[in-house]
């Protein structure tokens, strides 16, 4: 997989996210990516020291829980 498209890939997950009213974040440190909602803000944190394979498998992850508990 080329790199151009998992960033495409990668950002069209974030893309989507926001239409949910989600705000993503690619932070660094020494955590898993999650997602949490605090005083009525959400908002999903990614390793930024993860791949892009990993973000992308994490965003689906997030994205695909959250669709189910709508």
């Amino acid at each position: 997989m080329s790199q151009n498209k998992s960033r495409y890939q990668l950002q069209k997950l974030v893309d989507q996210l926001k239409e949910h009213e989600y705000t993503v974040r690619f932070e660094k440190g020494n955590f898993k990516t999650g997602y949490c909602i605090l005083e009525d803000r959400k908002i999903i944190v990614v390793n930024k020291f993860h791949d892009i394979g990993a973000r992308i498998d994490n965003l689906r992850t997030i994205l695909t829980t959250l669709i189910k508990a709508a």
